[in-house]
């Protein structure tokens, strides 16, 4: 092995310092086999790491975090004090709080109908879930209150007033029709679009009020229950509850972009729960597109699925985003001169030019003028079209992987921003620029020669 291998093998694997096991420790440090410091609520690992910290019920009867506390009054707090200890964190490290790679459990699978296709998708590999699941130990109760009643009734105000436009300019009467009068119809009807409805608002008011508790916990609260909900409709898919899946998971894509805005950079690891949750998000889309564009005339007039399937640019129905003209501008990134680590088969030498060729259908659809509407549809679906290898190039922290990822978010960079892709409102620094940055930081020195366009374009270098 020469320097240069050394080298990638140690971005690969970081060392374990051996430990005496902890009897008490949190979850996470169980599961990760490290020492946990037993600091509640939040241990000094899952603190620098950003993990969520939760602790053995040691009463043996699970806990539920509760919107209501119970004894409390129909004007009493919608959550339960707070320990002194959690202001040390913000209110986003509540013992009750949940990652997403934690509702992810990949060592579970979502049921699947028989109807699935996966056209314009590549389909799941074994054990990999369509819907995140969590274990019995984490059901949410949401007791019937009047301070849960004025909290949804704030939060589906502030959907209708603030979000129902989803971008900046819109892909047309149809779209405003869809996200300011369908989805919250639908809302009535099903407990899935409801609470993730419920969970984007509270996120949205968070980015203005980002010291207030009780939307922290509506926030984590809604999105449990969204994923619950979604999980039993999966298991069911019809005809009838097309509408509700696909638009349900469409805004499961919208929170999962929106959380990368406040996840931890140091050390780096590169947005698997996103890729994930995008990776599942787009099969139920196709699934529910498949359902309804094989139903009846009378069934597709009643749909509003049609909306989404027939605005431009239309997924599935072609692969030209992966024409390798898109990637001629970037065909360095390909390069063999630099050590990487990779085993170049045929599998991760398609892998990364699908990958690159996105890219360069992206920054393509930049320079022609696109409009913005358009732009956001080929961003949201990056995670959703390339194939689950890229997902493991990434976790394995292989140099080529994280650049093609910087090239991603460099053209993130150039489209007029909306809240959940984290265009810098409020003082805060652009979701695409940290992320650019963080990768700058981990990549062996001969590496950052591909990485001059992406800090260019983002102003970094």
């Amino acid at each position: 092995m020469d320097a240069s291998d050394g080298a990638q093998e140690g971005l690969r694997r970081r060392a374990k310092i051996g430990h005496r096991k902890s009897r008490n420790g949190c979850k996470s440090c169980k599961s990760r086999r490290v020492k946990c410091d037993e600091t509640r609520p939040v241990c000094a690992n899952c603190t620098r790491l950003g993990l969520a910290c939760l602790w053995p019920n040691t009463s043996g009867t699970p806990k539920a975090p509760n919107l209501s506390p119970p004894g409390s009054s129909s004007t009493g707090s919608i959550v339960d004090p707070l320990p002194s200890t959690l202001s040390q964190n913000g209110p986003g490290r509540s013992p009750d709080s949940i990652s997403l790679s934690q509702l992810w459990a990949l060592g579970e699978s979502s049921p699947r109908p028989e109807s699935y296709h996966g056209d314009g998708i590549p389909p799941p590999v074994a054990n990999e879930p369509l819907v995140p699941s969590f274990n019995s130990a984490e059901e949410i109760v949401l007791p019937e209150s009047r301070t849960r009643r004025m909290l949804e009734h704030r939060l589906m105000q502030h959907y209708i007033l603030n979000m129902a436009k989803p971008f900046p300019v819109s892909a047309g009467p149809a779209w405003i029709e869809l996200f300011g009068k369908k989805v919250p119809q639908l809302a009535l009807q099903y407990d899935n679009v409801l609470f993730i409805l419920l969970a984007n608002a509270a996120n949205n008011l968070l980015r203005r009020l980002p010291d207030d508790a009780e939307l922290f916990t509506a926030r984590h609260t809604y999105l449990i229950s969204a994923i619950r909900e979604q999980r039993k409709m999966v298991s069911s898919l019809t005809t009838e509850t097309a509408d509700p899946v696909c638009l349900s998971a469409l805004l499961l894509l919208v929170h999962s972009w929106a959380a990368l805005q406040d996840r931890p950079l140091e050390p780096y690891s590169p947005p698997i729960d996103w890729f994930s949750m995008g990776r599942g998000a787009g099969v139920l889309i196709w699934m529910s597109m498949s359902a309804i564009k094989n139903a009846t005339e009378e069934e597709k007039a009643r749909s509003c699925l049609m909306v989404v399937a027939n605005s431009y640019p239309r997924f599935g129905d072609d692969e030209s985003y992966f024409d390798p003209k898109h990637r001629e501008m970037f065909n360095g990134v390909l390069t063999q001169k630099l050590p990487s680590g990779d085993t170049w088969d045929d599998e991760t030498r398609e892998t990364y030019e699908k990958a690159l060729s996105y890219v360069g259908s992206i920054q393509s659809a930049i320079d022609h003028g696109e409009p913005v509407y358009a732009l956001y549809r080929r961003i949201q679906c990056f995670g959703l079209v390339l194939p689950r290898r890229f997902i493991d190039l990434l976790q394995e922290l292989r140099p080529r992987a994280l650049v093609i990822l910087a090239h991603f978010f460099a053209t993130v960079a150039q489209v007029p921003g909306t809240w959940w892709i984290g265009d810098g409102e409020g003082g805060r620094e652009p979701t695409a620029k940290r992320e650019i940055r963080a990768i700058s930081k981990v990549l062996p020195d001969e590496w950052q020669v591909q990485m001059v366009w992406p800090l260019d374009i983002t102003g970094l270098r």
